[in-house]
């Protein structure tokens, strides 16, 4: 995953103002997220941002609401762009059982790149889940919605049971993985132990999803 991008959300995020096409926009978020990276979220105001980037705050709030905003916006990307990675397992080649285990392998691999890559960008991705942003529900939802596309496949094919409630599955396998996906867990174990204990779990989810 690069370390910076000048591609915008392909959709809003909450707070922007104007058109998001706008080159300008573009400019901002790739900025801000540089900015975050070297100086971390929390501590950046809105006038670090105008200052790093050399406009004024008022500059910036003809397109962004708040500080929140331009992080909103900086988050989309960052987690848009392992959604698109993601995206490709789901619909790629292999059978269900494969695309679900690498499904689950991949997660854990580019949430340790975003939350550990050496910056300080785990701050702006901790705040969007612990404030519950509009990008952060949205991520857990479209990755729910591609857990349930897995098992619909393995069941189509075969592969997976039939009985469990489809519902009850995919929040299982969903709660299972946010220990290989949320920062704070993350923070606790290297490297090697979490993808030993990522296997060990995809082993054991896959063997109860066996009709």
């Amino acid at each position: 995953m690069s370390k910076t991008t000048n591609q915008a959300p392909e959709s809003p995020s909450p707070g922007q103002r104007g058109s998001a096409d706008h080159e300008r926009r573009h400019q901002i978020i790739a900025a801000a997220d540089e900015h975050f990276r070297l100086y971390g979220y929390r501590k950046t105001s809105v006038a670090d941002l105008g200052k790093a980037i050399g406009v004024s705050s008022t500059y910036l709030y003809r397109f962004f609401s708040s500080k929140q905003a331009i992080g909103e916006a900086v988050c989309a990307t960052v987690l848009e762009r392992m959604e698109a990675e993601l995206r490709s397992v789901v619909d790629g080649p292999g059978t269900a059982t494969q695309r679900l285990r690498r499904f689950m392998q991949l997660t854990l691999e580019r949430s340790l790149e975003i939350f550990f890559d050496g910056t300080r960008l785990h701050e702006l991705v901790i705040s969007a889940m612990e404030e519950s942003w509009g990008t952060a529900t949205t991520h857990e939802s479209v990755l729910l919605g591609m857990t349930r596309e897995l098992v619909q496949a393995g069941r189509s094919s075969g592969e997976f049971e039939r009985k469990t409630p489809i519902d009850e599955v995919v929040v299982g396998i969903s709660e299972a993985m946010r220990l290989f996906a949320h920062p704070v867990a993350l923070q606790f174990r290297p490297r090697d132990q979490l993808e030993a204990a990522l296997a060990a779990v995809s082993s054991l989810v896959l063997r109860s999803l066996a009709p």
